[in-house]
């Protein structure tokens, strides 16, 4: 009878062990696809300046063939090399502050505060450079901003809700800055559908929070970065979505800038959560 036992605790355990190895084995990763035109396994991938840990805006200079980046806590523009990343130059152009994105225009630094503000980054024909806050979205209530761009066809910078009051959870909101002398118009540019980000989106998630943006020079599409909720989003230029492509947190583990070069080569950065801030390229692919 011993015998037995033994005999039944030893089938059992070794059937145990199979069915736990079974399942390792039949568990297999969720492949994440990449967003059209692009392939997010062949990423060149650049460590950054620990002064950039906390990166938050990236822009391309196509006139001087430089990057142009910001720190989220401190009023400073840094100029980082075309191949190398590392930084050039740096800037203070305002106090401390809660500083979410940085845009070009004509070369001309444009960063965005989370309150809505927008400072013009001036360098005079001294070489001092200062900020000049330009002006502030006047809407109502507790509003979140992270993410600007520029849209050239209706020369205006564009402000994308990360958290905005007027909002619920189906609907992102969006404030047009015309760079002449109108300014903001507080009235909604137009809304982003939260609910078809969650429905084209290949997993399940958080609310779309938009964190940085950019019109693609190739295609003319908006691309949106979400670092909450994982996202990619490229849309129409009224904002309607079109593909929703998952950001895996390996690769991304806090996108917060995103820029292009006018080949369509796509640039995405990401704070240093537990080491340096990087910089991902990826090569357009017509």
């Amino acid at each position: 009878m011993r015998f037995f036992n033994l005999l039944f605790r030893f089938s059992f355990l070794v059937l145990l062990i199979s069915s736990i190895l079974t399942g390792c084995k039949g568990k297999k990763p969720r492949a994440i696809k990449s967003p059209p035109h692009y392939n997010f396994s062949e990423a060149y991938i650049h460590k950054l300046d620990i002064r950039l840990k906390e990166i938050s805006g990236l822009a391309w200079d196509n006139r001087n063939d430089e990057f142009v980046a910001h720190y989220d806590e401190a009023g400073k523009l840094y100029y980082l090399d075309k191949e190398t990343k590392a930084i050039k130059s740096e800037y203070i152009f305002g106090k401390k502050g809660d500083y979410e994105d940085v845009v070009l225009v004509n070369s001309i630094p444009y960063v965005l505060r989370s309150d809505g503000m927008i400072t013009k980054v001036i360098k005079d024909s001294t070489g001092k450079v200062y900020g000049q806050e330009i002006g502030k979205l006047g809407v109502t209530g507790t509003n979140d901003f992270e993410a600007m761009y520029y849209d050239p066809a209706r020369n205006a910078l564009v402000l994308i809700c990360k958290n905005c009051e007027m909002d619920n959870k189906s609907s992102v909101s969006t404030f047009a800055f015309y760079l002449d002398s109108t300014g903001f118009d507080n009235s909604p540019l137009f809304t982003i559908d939260a609910d078809e980000v969650r429905n084209l989106s290949p997993h399940k998630t958080s609310k779309f929070q938009p964190s940085a943006a950019a019109i693609h020079p190739v295609l003319k599409k908006l691309f949106i970065i979400s670092s909450a909720s994982n996202q990619l989003a490229i849309a129409g230029l009224n904002g309607k979505v079109e593909t929703v492509t998952e950001l895996g947190k390996k690769l991304f583990p806090q996108p917060e800038g995103l820029t292009f070069k006018s080949n369509g080569d796509m640039y995405i950065s990401n704070e240093g959560i537990t080491g340096k801030a990087t910089i991902l390229r990826f090569v357009y692919k017509p």
